[in-house]
């Protein structure tokens, strides 16, 4: 979907890192200088690792997985986001707000 809307992404898939750990994913996207975008609340983990450096991570929390349900979360990422607000941290975005975390600590909240 976001790839149809034109913008330059790099699948977990085209990798080959399907099945990979975490932190596999953490630093490949680090090396690619690319911000990593994620359905695994997993990385809500990594909130207290430094991410100095690190394009950042987006986790996308939708309370469904269907495709309809990603893809209105995904809108309003694209609405809110800017390259620099999740350079360094994690964001996590639900159908509700954004929140971006640097540090284990909220530095931004805003309801969507």
């Amino acid at each position: 979907y976001i790839r149809s809307l034109g913008y330059s992404i790099v699948h977990a898939f085209d990798i080959k890192l399907i099945r990979k750990n975490d932190l596999l994913h953490l630093q490949t996207a680090q090396k690619l200088k690319r911000t990593l975008i994620t359905l695994d609340r997993d990385f809500l983990y990594f909130e207290k690792t430094n991410l100095n450096n690190h394009p950042g991570v987006i986790v996308i929390s939708t309370g469904s997985a269907t495709p309809k349900s990603i893809n209105i979360v995904i809108k309003k990422l694209l609405k809110n986001i800017n390259p620099d607000l999740a350079k360094e941290s994690i964001i996590k975005i639900t159908t509700t707000k954004i929140i971006k975390i640097k540090e284990d600590k909220i530095v931004f909240e805003k309801k969507l």
